[in-house]
């Protein structure tokens, strides 16, 4: 009995561990994404011309804008791929909420081609990512 008693205190100390360890793998992965907007903003943000400012600062995608500057207007993408839009290929990050598979179902789409956006999409319903409803925000 008393050999049991001991084997759960090590089983909860482990687990205890176990949890501080993603916590701090948590906030390590934050602070790296904080990072590097910091960094961005520092470094090239005062760089951009006048409108990509504001669609930063606005949170807004502009035909032409990099992928640094997508970031910096919207953060992290959920998904990332390569797939063929417009029968031409381009490299997709899409956008909470995605649903139970956010690379399926994702609400908004950013399109680049050759590392510029082409194109963007908001998805008013969910749908199968490799049949898009496309389609521009007016």
């Amino acid at each position: 009995m008393t050999h049991q008693c001991m084997s759960s205190k090590i089983n909860a100390h482990t687990m205890a561990r176990l949890v501080s360890c993603l916590w701090l793998g948590l906030g390590l992965l934050l602070t790296g994404c904080e990072s590097e907007r910091s960094r961005l903003m520092t470094e090239k943000y005062p760089t951009y011309p006048d409108d990509i400012k504001r669609a930063i600062d606005r949170g807004y995608p502009v035909r032409g804008m990099n992928h640094d500057q997508i970031y910096l207007a919207f953060g992290e993408p959920i998904c990332k791929k390569a797939i063929e839009h417009k029968g031409r290929p381009v490299e997709v990050w899409l956008y909470p909420p995605g649903g139970r598979d956010p690379c399926l179902t994702a609400e908004f789409r950013v399109y680049f081609e050759n590392g510029a956006v082409s194109d963007w999409a908001k998805m008013t319903e969910a749908s199968r990512f490799a049949d898009p409803p496309g389609g521009l925000p007016p």
